[in-house]
């Protein structure tokens, strides 16, 4: 069925003064002989009337007719003449450029005209209720379909668009198309410092609550692809010379009246024939000029013990952990359950630390009848180690032992006074492998001058928290970690049942 069209007249005809209208449709000169629908509106024309009129292969139109003009009826077209209610009065009154013009009222002289609320401009862009029109149709307010008309939409909407059955979104809202690299949603906030998108998870009273945002990345389907990204967030660009960029994910986990929620919660995928993917994965942005460094990968802070509670640790990690580069730290030890123990204490040891790259070797041996005996070291000793430094200790006898050969190819000897000597024997030697000549470590360095005036650790010289590298470092992130930090222990303290 063709859509039957309905020019802009149809909306001046429909604002119209108190008049009355003669509608006649005619069937085109095709020889249907379907009946011939004729009547009068008193002062009114719905679009279901209009709508009524046609037939699969009628077109509606809408012409005026001066009054006192006889209807063509030979034509398949729908004519409305209208008839004056009372006597011709002189027209008065104006209008706007590119308003439509109506009847608005009679006086005992005049019929007076004025502007409607319908608006056309130079494009043909209409307006109803708007004189800046942004599409072929722009209607200022609610659209409202009566007479049992409805709206045809997809299961995107819901009602059909009557007033017993506004138009609503559907729940849950489902899209589905091609929307390019731009995405099927695009949400643009244009108010200052407004959210794009703002999403709320459902309670619930027996279990974990609803997630704000579930997102899940599009399966790769090639030989050698990658699945999509199930959520790609990045930081709004910093304009000026002071400016920040913005944070790619701020992540906050909820209070819990027992246990806080987690910030991130992150699981790598599971891998099919290979290996599983990483929990995360975090670099930091480049840096960019003299002074400057590159960003932090990640950076973790404990969180604040309040009311007795010891403050959190920056991290923890269940397993194996692998450094490919420099470990730098203020401290080392080995945490274990203590050996005697192990139920109720733990056991430290501190690391032993050196100015240089050094490595260790000790073991016993026992000489022979000539009081000779020869060391074995690992095969790649010389290869990794250079400038060598020895202790000799005699067990059991009092006996003077030497290095008779120091070492060479892998091995060095020793030399007692007495035969069958038994001797505990140590070996240094600092690094000479190919990444140790690259990052030999600084024993003393000056501070940075951005940095001077700061602390690694101020609280061991009684400075305040300000005092830290980290505030020198960035101040704003800073900033943020005490702000959030104070807000929590408020909440705290505020607690009704808080002891």
């Amino acid at each position: 069925m063709k859509p039957r069209v309905l020019s802009i007249a149809l909306l001046s005809a429909l604002l119209c003064g108190p008049a009355a209208y003669q509608t006649h449709a005619q069937e085109p000169a095709t020889g249907s002989n379907s009946a011939k629908p004729d009547g009068q509106s008193n002062g009114r024309i719905t679009l279901t009337d209009l709508l009524a009129q046609g037939s699969a292969n009628r077109r509606a139109r809408l012409f005026f007719l001066a009054p006192g003009a006889i209807p063509d009826t030979n034509k398949s077209k729908m004519n409305f003449a209208p008839t004056a209610a009372g006597p011709s009065l002189t027209v008065v009154g104006g209008g706007t450029l590119g308003r439509l013009t109506k009847w608005t009222g009679f006086t005992s002289g005049n019929s007076v005209i004025g502007d409607s609320s319908i608006y056309e401009d130079k494009f043909g862009n209409v307006g109803i209720g708007t004189d800046t029109p942004t599409s072929r149709l722009t209607v200022a307010g609610t659209i409202e379909a009566s007479g049992g008309a409805s709206v045809l939409h997809d299961m995107t909407l819901t009602g059909n668009g009557t007033t017993g059955s506004p138009l609503g979104v559907a729940v849950p809202l489902v899209l589905t198309g091609a929307g390019g690299t731009n995405g099927i949603i695009r949400a643009v906030n244009i108010t200052a410092e407004g959210i794009g998108l703002n999403a709320t998870g459902g309670n619930s009273e027996r279990s974990q609550g609803g997630s704000g945002v579930v997102a899940l990345g599009g399966i790769g389907t090639a030989a050698e692809a990658f699945g999509g990204t199930g959520v790609d967030a990045r930081g709004g660009k910093g304009v000026g010379v002071e400016a920040f960029g913005g944070t790619g994910v701020d992540a906050r986990g909820g209070d819990g009246d027992h246990f806080g929620g987690p910030g991130v919660d992150a699981f790598g995928g599971r891998g099919g024939n290979r290996n599983g993917g990483e929990g995360v994965i975090a670099a930091g942005g480049t840096g960019n000029g003299a002074g400057s460094s590159g960003g932090i990968g990640i950076r973790a802070f404990g969180g604040l013990g309040v009311n007795g509670a010891s403050n959190g640790i920056a991290g923890l990690f269940s397993g194996n952990v692998q450094v490919i580069g420099t470990l730098s730290k203020a401290g080392g030890a080995f945490k274990i359950d203590h050996p005697l123990d192990p139920e109720n204490k733990y056991l430290y040891h501190s690391f032993v630390e050196s100015p240089d790259m050094k490595n260790i070797y000790d073991g016993n041996v026992t000489t022979d009848a000539n009081g000779d005996a020869v060391v074995t070291l690992p095969d790649y000793f010389d290869a990794l180690n250079r400038d060598f430094r020895y202790q000799l200790t005699v067990i059991g006898t009092f006996a003077q032992a030497i290095v008779a050969e120091e070492v060479t190819a892998n091995r060095f000897a020793i030399k007692t006074s007495a035969p069958n000597v038994r001797v505990s024997w140590q070996v240094t030697g600092i690094r000479h492998d190919a990444f140790a000549n690259k990052n030999r470590i600084q024993v003393e360095e000056d501070k940075p001058e951005v940095e001077r005036g700061y602390y690694l650790h101020p609280e061991a010289f009684g400075q305040p928290e300000e005092k830290s590298i980290n505030w020198a470092r960035d101040p704003e992130v800073m900033v943020q970690v005490k702000k959030r930090r104070i807000e929590a222990a408020k909440m705290q303290d505020q607690q009704p049942n808080h002891r």
